[in-house]
């Protein structure tokens, strides 16, 4: 039975109005009537009629006005004007809300009940494609889910899935070429060996942890991985890599303090450097991997935020070979030696493997790992100058040999860049305080800072103290400070002039912060 409500002011149009309805319909019935607009708004909350038949001149609150907030509770409502304004301004707005049908008065019977059966079908017609959309809705989010899970596998198996890749992004209506991967790592911490806490991504748990990233993040979320969600997040500005990655960690902290909220466990965030096309998503993930390595408890790494990770990009053709690049990028020499003497046994327990073939397959491995020395500018060590390794390599002829020269080999490259990781960490922490240094007097940020060594603010801070031993703010009072009294004992400058030339612009503020360091007031060292 549909709902009628009738809303005029004469008294002799509601009773009209029901007379035809109760005359001429059994499946439509009046279930309210109203004098007023605002009459009109409070009953419409009340009954939720499916028509209404509203006057546009009443006391108060006017027809049009009534219509724009009924509008806002029953979306789907059939409104038919029947008023005797004929104004254009007043048809064109009632348009505008989406009326039905703009009658004037007087209506002869024979109308009001064709417009009344109309209405009747066009709310049916409504409700019923409201269905369709709603089980449409709900077909596709119940799918949803499976095919970004396919999307993530087809990632996980790399060049083999490239036409894969392109056909889940089609139909999940992923159009951005760039994207990269960010991996969230749940547990109490890798040291207890409680990686993931009781519970923590049951099903139950997984489905609110997807809401979660995709109410702040436009992307795919991957199925859970052990203790990991993978999630790929295509890139749809055309800001450079640095506002990428500054844009990324921003929403990655939204995530995770929302993330934080629901789940009362430890949580890390890697983050991959974003590819231009679908066959280095693989390495975005690897990156995202080693990224959460350096990151503490409820912390976001992004792989350019860890300086001895800025340097190297790893190929990898098989994945015991990449195992070993990885560990010697990281400066791990036991580890790489010992992935070294099990890929060496590997070759030699296949009976078809000569030891032309072996010699042969070991060449890539030292080329590779020659190469990974040249991307972290270790080529000068003694090691390697005046070398030519390869041809020394070539020339030998014995299997026991052949291990001991590439094992030495191995170690001597990684603790070279072990050594070079180390440097470059020292190297980006007298860069920032040398600029620092250069422009402390200017209105200088943490952001201006980080971006000049092309760090993110957010870990920066945490590099900048770990490697100087004091935070950003204050080494630069400290810098400003030492300066002032330089100022103050050889120049013939007023305190306020120190002030300014120094880079504050209040002196109050200025004498306190100076007192505060050095227990005496700027007056005192003038004098």
């Amino acid at each position: 039975m549909l709902k009628v409500m009738v809303v005029d002011d004469e008294s002799i149009v509601v009773e009209s109005i029901k007379y035809i309805i109760d005359k001429n319909f059994t499946d439509v019935m009046v279930s309210g009537t109203a004098r007023s607009g605002r009459e009109a708004i409070e009953k419409a909350e009340l009954i939720k009629p499916d028509i209404i038949f509203m006057d546009i001149k009443m006391p108060g609150i006017n027809g049009i006005d009534a219509i724009k907030e009924i509008r806002e509770i029953l979306p789907n409502a059939q409104i038919i004007i029947l008023s005797a304004c004929e104004q254009f301004e007043y048809a064109k707005e009632a348009i505008n809300l989406g009326v039905s049908v703009y009658l004037l008065k007087p209506v002869n019977r024979s109308k009001m009940v064709e417009v009344i059966r109309q209405a009747a079908i066009n709310y049916e017609e409504t409700k019923l494609k409201r269905k369709r959309e709603l089980d449409l809705k709900e077909k596709y989010e119940k799918v949803l889910p499976i095919l970004e899970h396919g999307l993530i596998y087809a990632i996980l198996h790399d060049e083999d899935y490239n036409e894969q890749i392109e056909n889940y992004k089609r139909i999940l209506e992923i159009h951005e070429e760039k994207g990269y991967i960010m991996t969230f790592e749940f547990g109490e911490g890798r040291e207890t060996g409680n990686v993931i806490g009781p519970s923590v991504l049951s099903q139950s748990n997984y489905s609110k942890l997807r809401e979660i990233i995709k109410s702040v993040l436009c992307c795919a979320v991957g199925p859970v991985m052990l203790n990991r969600i993978m999630v790929y997040v295509p890139v749809s500005f055309n800001g450079d890599d640095y506002q990428i990655r500054i844009e990324s960690v921003k929403t990655a902290e939204s995530i995770l303090d929302k993330l934080s909220q629901k789940i009362k466990t430890s949580i890390r965030v890697g983050i991959g450097s974003t590819k231009n096309d679908n066959k280095n998503l693989l390495v975005s993930f690897s990156e995202s991997l080693r990224a959460i390595k350096y990151a503490h408890e409820n912390e976001i790494i992004h792989i350019d935020d860890i300086p001895e990770e800025q340097i190297t990009n790893i190929n990898s053709i098989e994945k015991h070979i990449k195992l070993l690049l990885e560990r010697a990028s990281s400066g791990d020499i036991k580890e790489s030696a010992a992935i070294f003497i099990q890929i060496f046994d590997e070759l030699c327990e296949t009976s078809k493997n000569s030891f032309d073939v072996i010699k042969g397959r070991l060449l890539e491995l030292i080329v590779m790992l020659h190469r990974l020395a040249s991307d972290y500018q270790i080529e000068d060590n003694v090691t390697f100058q005046n070398n030519n390794y390869i041809q020394e390599y070539l020339s030998i002829n014995d299997i026991l040999y052949l291990k001991s020269w590439c094992l030495s080999r191995i170690e001597e490259i990684a603790g070279s860049i072990k050594v070079a990781k180390t440097n470059r960490c020292h190297y980006l922490a007298t860069a920032a305080k040398d600029y620092i240094n250069r422009h402390y007097n200017e209105e200088l940020s943490l952001e201006d800072v980080s971006r000049e060594v092309n760090l993110s603010p957010q870990y920066f801070s945490r590099f900048f103290k770990n490697e100087t031993g004091c935070n950003f703010i204050d080494y630069l009072t400290q810098v400003r400070i030492n300066k002032a009294i330089e100022l103050l004992k050889e120049k013939n400058l007023s305190v306020k002039e120190v002030c300014y030339t120094i880079g504050y612009n209040d002196p109050n503020y200025f004498s306190r912060i100076f007192k505060k360091i050095t227990g005496y007031s700027p007056s005192d060292h003038k004098s």
